[in-house]
């Protein structure tokens, strides 16, 4: 009777140990997918800032004044022209946060078209914030005295599990763009 009842006990303990190593090497596969898409996740977004870097770094660019330059500054929208050649036909640039079928989007807009030159990237729940600054480093001036912005913008992946504890995988990035184009 005792064997019996030390080879049930072993059996179980056996099935313990057993099942430990499973639910380990799932968290450990789990975890190594998540890893993966944070990577993923942070070249993607380094990539898709550094474009959006390019098209700020147009601002006012060609314009010949600096008061036409900045056409809207809003928290979640920012609209500025530039044009090719100084005196040449101006480009009106729409950088907006939109809400498509429910989750937050980053799209980029040249020249009143309704298809993005660029976007739309998807973003957290955060979305994406602009702060507008002037000369003075005073927050949120009127159109015409914006100098410099502060673009604060969250992308996120949905995580590999499913279950009670699910996270999503988010990335955010604060940029500073100075508009050296406004300072000549």
């Amino acid at each position: 009777m005792i064997t019996l009842l030390e080879s049930i006990a072993a059996t179980i303990i056996g099935g313990i140990f057993i099942l430990t190593m499973i639910t380990s090497i799932i968290n450990i596969q789990a975890v190594g997918v998540n890893t993966s898409q944070q990577i993923q996740l942070v070249e993607i977004s380094e990539d898709v800032v550094s474009v959006i870097e390019s098209y700020l770094s147009l601002v006012g660019a060609g314009v010949a004044d600096s008061v036409d330059a900045i056409i809207s500054t809003q928290d979640t929208l920012f609209s500025y022209s530039y044009a090719d050649s100084v005196g040449g036909s101006p480009h009106v640039v729409n950088m907006t946060q939109e809400n498509i079928n429910g989750a937050k989007q980053l799209s980029v807009y040249v020249d009143g078209s309704v298809t993005p030159a660029l976007g739309p990237f998807e973003l957290s729940d955060f979305g994406i914030q602009f702060t507008y600054y002037d000369i003075n480093d005073n927050p949120n001036p009127a159109d015409s005295l914006v100098r410099y912005v502060q673009m604060i913008m969250e992308f996120e992946y949905d995580t590999y599990r499913e279950d009670i504890d699910k996270r999503f995988i988010r990335h955010r990035i604060r940029i500073w763009k100075y508009f050296k184009n406004l300072y000549l």
